[in-house]
């Protein structure tokens, strides 16, 4: 009785398909709040923050004119009537007078919103980590719940065997088979208990939940419906990834821009006060300085070259992305429109069959029509249309999840 108990309250944990909400399921946690815990994690929140702080910063180096230079010299001469000293005082600033500065601000502004379509990308590929924790954890939890429930069916039937066994009904043979079995049950029970233990400390940590607070989960796993294959194409070349591949080559284009504007030098003007004095006199005077560099061998022809072979680079890459892109999505999602049909159709034609022949499997045996075998293989027979139904299921729920992140369009956005 305390096994069946222990099994039953697997069962109870692992159901999604319960038509009301009792008191375990109002606790269990739901896909969405999982997503929103992942999301919600300080250090996840800190890091995302920290790396658009970094963007922003360059956006603003850029803008930034340089700094004015102060300048003071004085200077001393011995001379054979007197020593005469010369001191200056002298403020300069540079002046970009080519455009440079702008277009390399324009540069970070697009580098910017490729950080922005990152974190965008990060965040689509947070919540499809999150989601498919959640689908393996309930599937393990699942699979744990029909193993019991077998291993439950196989101890009441040894029970009933060795009943028989001691009033000479049934062989040695059938009383020892059925203990195999049982250990056989037993030991696979144990082993799915492993699995769904390990995937909740993976889900836990994804959501940053306690272990304890992760056994509980609400939800069906075979998706509702597969969306529309034209909408995902429409959306496609919006993707995070695919519109940060060009902001990446808007900036390397703009950095381009600037560098053929290298033949333009920088023109620094400054203004000061200059004092002369002699041992007979003295006097000052204003200072205006101009000055600039000659491009003569450094006119950016380096930054020119950098910036069209990442332009190259970068456009090419976005050409390929799009057509990788564009044929995952339409085999994604002829892979998970398939496999959710398939589900569907195993658990409508198989259920009520399966079901039929272990009732009439246990009913013939308690009644001596037929032997162990045919009871054991009809319970083996059900185990294995539950765990097939539920591998299907999974298999179909993350074709589910990898075809809304290959779109880029998350329902939890």
């Amino acid at each position: 009785f305390k096994l069946l108990a222990i099994t039953l309250t697997a069962i109870s944990l692992g159901s999604v398909q319960a038509e009301g909400l009792s008191i375990t399921e109002s606790l269990a946690l739901t896909e969405r709040e999982i997503v929103t815990s992942a999301l919600s994690r300080p250090a996840w929140i800190e890091a995302e923050s920290g790396r658009m702080a970094h963007a922003e910063s360059i956006v603003t180096e850029t803008g930034l004119m340089p700094n004015p230079v102060f300048s003071f010299s004085r200077d001393r001469l011995g001379m054979t009537g007197g020593d005469i000293t010369e001191r200056s005082v002298e403020v300069s600033q540079t002046f970009d007078l080519s455009g440079r500065r702008s277009l390399r601000h324009e540069a970070a502004t697009q580098r910017l919103d490729a950080a922005r379509f990152d974190s965008r990308i990060r965040r689509l590929n947070t919540i499809s980590d999150a989601r498919r924790s959640f689908a393996v954890t309930m599937h393990h939890v699942q699979i744990q719940s029909a193993l019991g429930l077998w291993l439950t069916r196989i101890e009441q039937a040894a029970a009933m065997t060795a009943k028989l066994a001691k009033a000479g009904e049934v062989s040695g043979y059938d009383r020892r088979r059925i203990e195999r079995e049982a250990q056989t049950a037993r030991t696979r029970l144990t082993l799915a208990q492993a699995d769904a233990a390990r995937s909740r400390e993976m889900l836990s940590a994804l959501s940053d939940k306690k272990p304890d607070e992760v056994t509980r989960l609400l939800g069906e796993l075979l998706p509702d419906s597969t969306p529309a294959l034209e909408g995902l194409q429409a959306g496609l070349r919006q993707r995070p990834d695919l519109a940060s591949l060009l902001a990446q080559a808007e900036a390397s284009e703009r950095e381009g821009q600037a560098a053929r504007r290298g033949w333009i030098p920088d023109l620094t003007l400054g203004v000061g006060q200059r004092f002369l004095e002699e041992p007979t006199q003295s006097g000052n005077g204003a200072i205006v300085g101009v000055s600039f560099s000659i491009p003569l061998f450094d006119r950016s022809q380096a930054l020119q070259q950098r910036s069209l072979a990442d332009q190259q680079t970068l456009r090419a890459e976005h050409q390929m992305a799009v057509a990788k892109a564009d044929a995952e999505l339409r085999g994604a999602w002829q892979q998970a429109d398939e496999l959710r049909k398939a589900a569907l159709a195993y658990r409508s034609e198989s259920l009520d069959d399966t079901r039929g022949l272990t009732a009439i499997a246990q009913a013939a045996y308690q009644s001596s029509e037929t032997g162990l075998l045919e009871l054991l293989d009809a319970y083996r027979t059900e185990l294995d249309f539950s765990t097939t139904a539920l591998d299907l299921a999974l298999r179909a729920r993350l074709a589910h999840i990898e075809l809304e992140t290959l779109s880029g369009v998350s329902s939890y956005e």
